[in-house]
């Protein structure tokens, strides 16, 4: 098994000529978040480094600094990976969620380091540090940093970008695992520089009027069920067709359904192109990471996915009903 050492990924960095930075595709805020705060810090240390995406990010992330700098994939790259002595792979706990990147990943002859927070970590990585307790893998790296070098070896832009992660991945600063010390880092995130008014305004604030009227649409979908436990809602693609939005501007959506009085497990089921997106979230003693791994997802316990193909966004949402319903029943 690889090591947990953070010791030994922070000499395997600085000792590098050339780094490559990626995480999982679709970044959201932890996932671009740590990639650039990492690469800010290493640049500072005067070692080479790029940040490699799968795909691009959603608009609402790219005011991060350095944003505009990381590269999205294609298969002209595999000459930056070649050059690459160490690979570091953030946020994810299968190299699968890299796509084809994954798979070029795993042909080089570099040392890939993965630093990750979800659950059920596969053994891809020559050195690795999981923390399956941590808020968010910005944390992880905040906490890598400051910890051995202090908070004055983050730049404002490191801290800002970290900042930004963690704030995006504990619902700013409300769900489980926001503990006294994720507190106390972000505070010197901000001492740092990190400006939480533009991180929340830039994230959050952003918006368009066709996502409004979606969301609206939305919530007339929403279905109660398993005596007031569950709630699912769906997304279909005439919907985002209808008022011009696309797969980034569902981002937040499932978050509604615990807002009810009673709900302890949310759904929102979205038609996509090729396949259907399942995201779950819960609260208190329910857990959702097992529900998610029954549909080949996974994620965290209050917080996670799966994508399904082959069927309908009516045939799934069905199904998720009547599998969700019967998980909340007691045994």
């Amino acid at each position: 098994m690889p090591t947990n050492n953070q010791k030994l990924i922070l000499e395997q960095l600085l000792q590098s000529h050339h780094v490559v930075v990626t995480t999982h595709i679709n970044p959201d805020g932890d996932a671009l978040g740590a990639s650039l705060g990492l690469v800010h810090w290493l640049h500072s240390q005067g070692v080479q480094a790029s940040v490699l995406l799968p795909n691009s990010p959603s608009a609402n992330l790219m005011w991060m600094p350095g944003a505009e700098s990381a590269r999205v994939w294609n298969p002209s790259d595999r000459g930056l990976l070649e050059t690459a002595d160490t690979i570091v792979v953030l946020d994810l706990n299968s190299i699968a969620r890299l796509g084809d990147l994954g798979t070029a990943v795993a042909e080089t002859d570099a040392v890939v380091v993965n630093i990750d927070h979800h659950t059920k970590p596969e053994d891809f990585a020559s050195l690795a540090w999981i923390d399956t307790d941590a808020c968010s893998t910005c944390f992880m790296i905040a906490m890598l940093l400051v910890g051995h070098f202090g908070p004055a070896a983050l730049s404002g832009e490191a801290a800002q970008c970290l900042y930004a992660g963690i704030m995006t991945d504990t619902g700013s600063f409300r769900f489980p695992r926001t503990t006294a010390n994720v507190f106390h880092m972000a505070g010197e995130l901000v001492g740092r520089g990190a400006d939480p008014v533009k991180a929340y305004d830039q994230v959050m604030n952003q918006g368009s009027i066709g996502r409004t009227m979606l969301l609206g649409k939305t919530l007339s979908t929403m279905q109660v069920l398993a005596g007031g436990r569950l709630c699912v809602m769906s997304v279909s693609k005439a919907d985002m067709v209808e008022f011009e939005c696309s797969r980034e501007d569902v981002d937040g959506f499932v978050q509604q359904t615990l807002t009810l009085k009673g709900v302890e497990m949310g759904i929102l089921v979205v038609e996509l192109d090729a396949e259907v997106k399942i995201s779950f979230r819960s609260k208190g003693t329910t857990y959702v990471h097992e529900l998610a791994a029954r549909y080949g997802g996974g994620g965290h316990q209050y917080a996670a996915g799966a994508r399904v193909s082959g069927k309908t966004l009516r045939e799934v949402c069905q199904d998720i009903s009547s599998v969700a319903s019967a998980s909340l029943e007691p045994s």
